[in-house]
């Protein structure tokens, strides 16, 4: 099916606080509880936009740029829409800057996310980064193309996007089968409907890629300073094969693994869920609230539920009308709710609460939390995160068409995660009818700068494994940085790793070799 369940997503664990950092996608702690809330509570209306770009700016005569977001200044920058044909027309990407606190920085730093389908903007503005790196940069992202405000590839629907993550994760009959690929396909064909079949042959990494060059040059960097989180380390490890000569230094935070195709980019996320689930099992009884909560423990109370789901119990969520309504909540509703709190222990609070409320008949936090992780907005539409997963992943390499490929890896996969094998295999399925074929495959990073680049990675990192970051910095011969600890990406949950990567960003420093951080409190 469609990446609706979110297992080829990567965002920044950090990076969606939803506006969390991968596959999953804004920094997670943030943005994940602003889209819950706005589901079960009301928001308060968003701030106007009005001033100019202070003097002094960085090419300030090449680029219109105007006040948002209250703090932040924005503009647009036009692209080739195909890089091969320049006069096909353009795209034009909606940029976000954050000046720094010094009115003489070093640069720019660039920032990407992760998804592929976050929104740079929304990430940028939802995210607080440390004094310190504000100090030495001006913050800088953007919404690559097909993403947000940048050309966005279209698809589904509210409705249709509440439909497929209600879906069944991992089907087995032959009637949920069916029912899967008969919905993998509608997906497909409504963005074929709704998007210009242009867009969707230039949406691979590659072309955002080309576009991060050009914004590079467009603010007037001679060098790129770039930090990706999550995807966006793909990103950045594809910049420094295409561009080596371009980059000053570059971050790349819960890195992924590029040489990997499907079968072992699912394995690789499945263990990573699977093993925080049950570290997330062993954090509850430490924990009062939790273990009030789930007195039974919480691995008997999860199993109850999900189990409970799988036979056909039913769950209802009240949610407000513009969020859909009273609806049922089903066992994908729920299996997205619990991915998406595992991207970082600072959620686990809220899923402890969702398993409990779902067990007493109420699934409305459990609903909300799966709709924040599909990119909930508050005016109860959804982000076109999952469109843009896709999009990308379906350009970005092939994926096979034969649908018994989907069932036997999912058998394969539920040896080794009986939680979420299966689900993850079949949250590929989408790819196998996209209406435009791949034009990119699976291959190891190489990279005359590897060796002055910063790789983070975190030991129980569900999304991109703690391997996956060991592996590229083997393949660019760069230097690794170990979080110890659960969660995604490792930068905005260790003031360990923030100090040794502003020193890295500031002067070029690289950590001692096999340098390990605590995870921060």
């Amino acid at each position: 099916m469609p990446s609706v369940h979110a297992h080829n997503q990567v965002e920044a664990g950090a990076a969606r606080p939803r506006t969390t950092p991968g596959s999953r996608r804004r920094g997670r702690r943030g943005a994940l509880f602003a889209a819950v809330a706005s589901a079960l509570v009301t928001l308060p209306g968003g701030a106007a936009h009005a001033s100019t770009r202070p003097a002094g700016a960085v090419n300030p005569g090449q680029l219109s740029w105007h006040s948002c977001a209250k703090t932040f200044e924005c503009t647009t920058v036009p692209v080739p829409l195909d890089y091969s044909a320049p006069s096909a027309g353009t795209v034009k990407l909606a940029v976000v800057e954050l000046r720094s606190t010094n009115p003489h920085p070093l640069g720019d730093l660039f920032m990407n996310p992760g998804g592929p389908g976050a929104s740079g903007v929304q990430f940028l503005e939802g995210t607080p980064f440390p004094k310190a790196l504000r100090a030495s940069f001006n913050l800088v992202s953007w919404d690559p193309r097909g993403v947000g405000a940048s050309d966005p590839v279209t698809c589904e629907g509210a409705a249709g996007i509440r439909a497929l993550v209600a879906l069944p994760p991992a089907p087995t009959t032959p009637t949920q089968v069916n029912e899967v690929v008969k919905a993998a396909k509608a997906f497909d064909q409504a963005c074929a409907k709704n998007t210009p079949r242009s867009v969707l042959e230039n949406v691979s990494t590659v072309d955002t890629v080309r576009d991060l060059d050009r914004l590079r040059a467009a603010l007037g960097q001679g060098k790129l300073d770039y930090f990706g989180f999550s995807y966006g380390t793909f990103i950045g490890e594809t910049y420094a094969q295409m561009f080596p000569t371009h980059i000053r230094v570059m971050v790349l935070d819960g890195a992924m693994d590029p040489g990997l195709g499907m079968a072992a980019t699912s394995a690789g996320q499945a263990k990573g869920f699977q093993t925080d689930l049950e570290d997330f099992f062993a954090w509850c009884p430490t924990n009062k609230t939790c273990s009030n909560e789930l007195p039974l423990g919480a691995q008997t109370a999860y199993d109850q539920l999900m189990q409970g789901l799988a036979r056909g119990t039913r769950l209802y969520a009240n949610l407000k009308p513009m969020y859909g309504g009273r609806q049922q909540v089903t066992l994908g509703v729920a299996e997205t709710a619990v991915l998406g709190s595992l991207y970082s222990d600072q959620s686990w609070p809220y899923l402890a609460q969702g398993i409990a409320t779902g067990l007493n008949g109420d699934g409305s936090l459990l609903a909300a939390l799966a709709y924040s992780y599909q990119d909930l907005q508050p005016n109860g539409q959804f982000g076109n995160l999952s469109a843009a997963n896709s999009a990308v992943n379906c350009l970005d390499q092939p994926y096979p068409k034969d649908l018994s490929a989907y069932q036997a890896l999912a058998v394969k996969l539920a040896k080794v995660s009986p939680d979420f094998g299966a689900s993850m295999a079949w949250g590929n399925l989408g790819c196998a009818y996209w209406p435009v074929p791949a034009t990119g495959r699976a291959a190891p990073v190489h990279s005359s700068f590897g060796p002055h680049i910063l790789v983070i990675g975190s030991t129980d990192d569900p999304a991109t494994p703690y391997p996956w970051a060991q592996a590229v910095s083997k393949q660019l011969g760069a230097r690794l940085l170990t979080r110890k600890g659960p969660g995604h990406t490792g930068y905005l949950y260790s003031t360990c790793v923030q100090r040794y990567t502003n020193r890295y960003l500031v002067t070029k420093q690289l950590p001692p070799v096999g340098t390990v951080c605590p995870s921060s409190s």
